[in-house]
């Protein structure tokens, strides 16, 4: 099988017709053995509580040489023999291998790496380093079985590579089943895998163009001089021309269809470029799947459908055609086992003392460097795209390329085992547990859980109220100031300077947001409320709106805001700050600024519903963030209940109710880090009683939230909700959640 592959490959295939009726026959069983027991036996080692990876590769050995062809020869003949069949199924293994490089590219996350940057770099530099050089010098005695048609030293460096990197995905897998991903040694094992990954990528990009060309120093220098020009280009240009690609494809709404289109030909374009480079293709791959995860224009199922495609049909294709080059058999002999066995554990004992190493220079203690070398032992798919580069080049023998893919089995099986045993009695800190419990909360939020969010303003003092605010409820969201000039003016005016300055000015909500984290995008359009929507369309969590009293009474907040509301698609936080109590935006020295604005005293209604959840995440994070309190009061219409319910037991069902909605409330907002006080309130006036009570005086700010179900030009929250935005004199935030009926329901 192997020699047949590799000669389809080399000599293209030894015809060029197309592939008739009996080969097309051939390659969809071929395709169908390895999808099909891959994704079986995935299953039962995931349900074994083992990584799918190690049963994907099992099966690829079960339909291989090793089992099948020992067991059934003749069908075993007759399904492999064909060396044009093989030469495709190689290519769809190819395609499955970038496929693969793109979501790991994806997973590899540059802010983590950032943040533990320098348990990143010394970690990975000893987990890496010793045993490159140990596994190296080592494979240099290694019997010439395991060695192809190159010279033992090329070799000695692809079997030190494929032994020394680690498999991110594996060690992702790994640190999920042990609830241990998001804890800080989680983060920095990725950290240091994502590294490890970044520059066995590169590593394994020069060694294949010795392989190919041979050791020319110029060449070389070209290849990764080409490298460094492809990334350069790929950072800044090309970025700019995906974002650009991604805001086009989003231009009419969320377009599913176009933006996984632009990442699949984005990979297939970055492969193409390395390759051409004479480097891998799959180095371009995973370059392309980093930037794709950094773009600010973005659908969020595209990652999920490349994820779900890529684990139900390419990863188990390359796992189980990786395993079925293997052959058992090349093993048999005594000297071929024990240098295999030698070569595991020197894999595994090196990785760990390196990664020792390099926890004690970063200020890590021995058992967290125990843990981190226990986890990036595990060599998975980075080892055996590795070993497949090898024998594929003929740097490695099938007798070596075996050594690999066996060593990867073995490794990613005892690798959730060494890990266990290492992160037992591990317990996080104080300050970790709260970032913990944070990540937690945000992660299943209705909008505390927002990256991107959308700030239209015309530089107004409720924007930079709701910027003042921002700040406390997404410290590290990327925030978008949009400003919209509805006065265009013609070039000669723009020209000579005769244009009346606009008083969309946002500097001082710039200012209040801070340059690291914010950016500006300036439109000129005659309808401001187009714009804005259409710039929300392009994959933001949230929406931030700065309301002013209404002129009209017809109107809730403004004409805009009205009206961006009633097509929205999206969350959005309405800060809405009276005109009569709001500070001057820029105030002379001891006047009170918006910074004084306070939240110490937050009044918040609390209702069974997903709004009022989402009310909820910001009136106890704004009371936390300020070391306030909040009243989280229920109101019982005992209106509603006199007209429908005769009955008097209904009213103690109604308070025993509500009293579980506050209870429940109240709980929530402790993990918050707020103090809580309740109040339940039987009133035939829910909305009047409401109002009274937030104009009394005693609180700095009122939370409310409402299920967004939009008329033709305006948002509707339901009457009573009107009645408090409109008669309530102090500061207010309304949360409004898109009503999904409303949003979806077939237009007339």
């Amino acid at each position: 099988m192997i020699k047949a592959v590799l000669a389809a490959t080399g000599n293209g295939g030894g015809s060029s017709a197309l592939l008739d009726e009996h080969q097309v026959l051939l390659f969809l069983i071929q395709l169908a053995l390895l999808v099909g027991v891959a994704r079986l036996l995935g299953g039962i080692a995931n349900r074994l509580n083992q990584p799918p990876v190690v049963g994907q590769i099992v099966a690829g050995v079960l339909i291989g040489p090793s089992v099948l062809g020992n067991l059934y020869p003749s069908f075993y003949d007759w399904l492999y023999a064909d060396p044009t069949v093989g030469s495709v199924v190689y290519g769809v293994a190819w395609l499955a291998v970038i496929m693969v490089l793109v979501v790991i590219g994806y997973e590899t996350d540059l802010g983590i790496i950032l943040r533990f940057r320098q348990a990143a770099i010394t970690v990975s530099a000893g987990a890496l380093l010793v045993p490159l050089v140990v596994v190296g010098l080592v494979a240099l005695f290694t019997p010439s079985s395991f060695i192809g048609d190159s010279g033992r030293g090329l070799y000695a460096a692809f079997m030190a590579l494929a032994l020394s990197v680690a498999a991110l995905p594996v060690v992702a897998k790994i640190l999920l089943d042990l609830g241990m991903l998001r804890r800080n040694f989680g983060q920095i094992t990725l950290a240091v895998s994502m590294t490890m990954d970044s520059v066995g990528w590169l590593i394994l990009a020069g060694l294949a163009g010795i392989a190919r060309e041979g050791f020319q120093f110029v060449d070389l220098l070209a290849s990764l001089g080409g490298l460094v020009l492809f990334l350069v280009l790929v950072v800044t240009v090309g970025r700019w021309i995906l974002n650009q690609s991604m805001r086009l494809a989003l231009r009419q709404g969320r377009n599913l269809t176009a933006a996984l289109t632009v990442s699949l030909v984005a990979a297939l374009a970055g492969g193409a470029a390395t390759q051409a480079l004479g480097l891998e293709a799959i180095l371009g791959a995973f370059i392309i799947g980093i930037i794709l995860a950094t773009l600010r224009y973005q659908v969020g199922e595209v990652r999920h459908v490349l994820e779900t495609v890529t684990d139900s049909f390419f990863a188990p294709v390359f796992f189980a055609f990786s395993g079925l080059l293997m052959n058992i058999a090349l093993l048999s002999s005594p000297g071929a086992i024990i240098w295999t066995v030698v070569l595991i554990i020197l894999a595994v004992a090196t990785k760990v003392f390196g990664a020792v190493l390099g926890a004690r220079r970063s200020g890590l203690n021995q058992k967290e460097g125990l843990a981190l070398g226990s986890g990036l032992s595990a060599l998975g798919a980075m080892g055996i795209v590795v070993a497949l580069v090898g024998l594929s080049l003929g740097v490695l023998s099938d007798t070596g390329y075996t050594v690999i893919v066996l060593a990867a089995i073995v490794t990613s099986l005892i690798a959730p085992i060494m890990l266990r045993l290492a992160v037992r009695g591990m317990e996080a800190g104080q300050e970790e547990q709260s970032r913990l419990d944070s990540e937690a909360i945000r992660s299943h939020a209705q909008v505390l859980g927002a990256e991107r969010i959308l700030l239209p303003t015309r530089g107004g003092s409720n924007s930079v109220f709701a910027a003042h605010h921002l700040n406390a409820l997404f410290p590290d969201a990327e925030v978008t100031v949009l400003t919209v000039d509805d006065q265009p003016t013609n070039w000669r005016k723009r020209l000579l300077g005769t244009t009346t300055p606009s008083d969309s000015a946002p500097d001082q909500v710039m200012e209040t947001l801070g340059q690291e984290r914010s950016r500006i995008i300036r439109k000129r359009q005659a309808d401001p409320v187009q714009s804005i929507l259409n710039e929300a369309a392009l994959g933001y969590d949230l929406v931030v709106l700065g309301a002013t009293e209404p002129s009209d009474d017809r109107l809730m907040f403004s004409s805009v805001i009205d009206r961006v509301l009633a097509k929205l698609d999206v969350s959005a936080l309405i800060f809405r700050y009276p005109a009569s109590e709001i500070p001057d935006p820029n105030p002379e020295v001891g006047e009170e600024t918006l910074d004084d604005a306070p939240a110490g005293n937050v009044l918040l209604s609390v209702e069974s519903n997903r709004a009022s959840r989402a009310a909820e995440e910001v009136a106890y994070s704004l009371a936390a963030h300020a070391k306030g309190s909040v009243m989280a009061i229920h109101l019982i219409d005992l209106g509603s209940e006199a007209g429908f319910y005769p009955d008097p037991s209904v009213g103690d069902r109604n308070y025993r109710a509500g009293l579980e909605l506050v209870e429940a409330s109240t709980a929530f907002g402790e993990r918050l880090g707020a103090e809580v006080k309740v109040k339940i309130k039987e009133t035939s006036h829910p909305s009047k009683y409401l109002v009274t009570m937030a104009n009394s005086g005693t609180w700095d700010l009122m939370v409310m939230g409402g299920v967004n179900r939009p008329l033709s030009r305006q948002p509707f929250f339901g009457y009573d909700r009107y009645h408090v935005i409109e008669n309530t004199d102090i500061p207010m935030v309304i949360v409004a959640i898109p009503d999904l009926v409303s949003r979806y329901a077939p237009s007339h």
